[in-house]
């Protein structure tokens, strides 16, 4: 019974780590990410 608790926190900080890592390298971008993405011009149809 022991066993399985530290396997299942061990298992909740390797998820807690892995959140940090992914938000780490997605938000590395600095000003980058932080602007709002060009908005394209498309033409009306007719």
């Amino acid at each position: 019974m022991r066993m399985l608790m530290m396997i299942i926190v061990a298992l909740m900080i390797a998820s807690v780590i892995g959140i940090l890592v992914v938000k780490m390298f997605d938000g590395g971008g600095g000003t980058k990410s932080k602007t709002p993405p060009p908005v394209i011009q498309q033409p009306e149809p007719k």
